[in-house]
């Protein structure tokens, strides 16, 4: 019997070859459409001190996503992409998970599923993918019909994790979205590096100097910068500590 783990080095066989994060995932979903997977989400999450889902939702970074035909539109539409549990719970989680798996209290009645057999897919398989630099992944993926053995689970969920490794290392660098910043701390880092002060942040954005003031530091903190300048120069060059 072939074990998950080898069956998981088929599953990714090519990644390597890929060029892009989108082909990585492309070649995945091919790869496990035999086993009746439909849909794709791959991308990642900040994790952050507080839970703050704007700050959350602001920062997130999608890898690579293939919809079903209205999914999109749909989910918006619903307002989906709010209250998403499936993808929110890997930041709470590391064990893969059905998408209607009991005894996930958040899980229950997610409007999502409807949304799903409306459009053929009758249930998913989300594998989170955690690593370092303050953020946690995910690989979502939806099924015409979930009906995968043990071993075959596992070896999804296996493959999964080398093609969200790979889709890593090949997504460009994007500092303000790995480091989880919203549009207005990056608004104000931006005016930061123009020399202007908190009363002057304030002045452009409409703001009060106190708030300008805790977005700049929100955005230091999230950067790991210890000075404004610090947190210019690491959102500039997408590097940080």
């Amino acid at each position: 019997m072939t074990s998950a783990f080898v069956r998981a080095l088929d599953l990714a066989s090519g990644f390597e070859t890929a060029a892009t994060a989108e082909a990585v995932g492309r070649q995945f979903i091919a790869a496990i459409r035999p086993l009746g997977a439909r849909t794709l989400f791959a991308g990642s999450f900040p994790i952050l001190p507080e839970w703050r889902l704007d700050d959350i939702v602001a920062g997130r970074r999608v890898l690579a996503q293939f919809a079903a035909p209205g999914w999109i539109e749909g989910y918006s539409q619903r307002g989906l992409d709010r209250k998403n549990p499936v993808i929110f719970a890997p930041l709470r989680r590391t064990g893969s998970f059905r998408w209607s798996a009991p005894g996930f209290a958040d899980l229950d009645n997610w409007a999502g599923l409807g949304l799903c057999r409306e459009m053929g897919i009758e249930d998913g398989l989300a594998v989170p993918c955690h690593g370092p630099g303050g953020r946690v992944g995910v690989i979502s993926i939806g099924f015409e019909r979930f009906d995968l053995d043990p071993p075959d689970r596992r070896a999804v969920g296996l493959a999964a994790g080398m093609a969200f490794e790979r889709m890593q290392a090949l997504a460009p660098p994007a500092a303000a979205a790995r480091a989880g910043l919203t549009p207005r701390e990056r608004d104000c880092l931006a005016f930061v590096a123009e020399g202007l002060s908190d009363a002057d942040i304030a002045g452009r954005l409409g703001i009060s100097p106190v708030t300008a003031h805790a977005h700049v530091e929100n955005a230091k903190r999230k950067l790991g910068a210890r000075t404004r300048a610090q947190a210019v120069a690491r959102l500039h060059i997408g590097r940080w500590l």
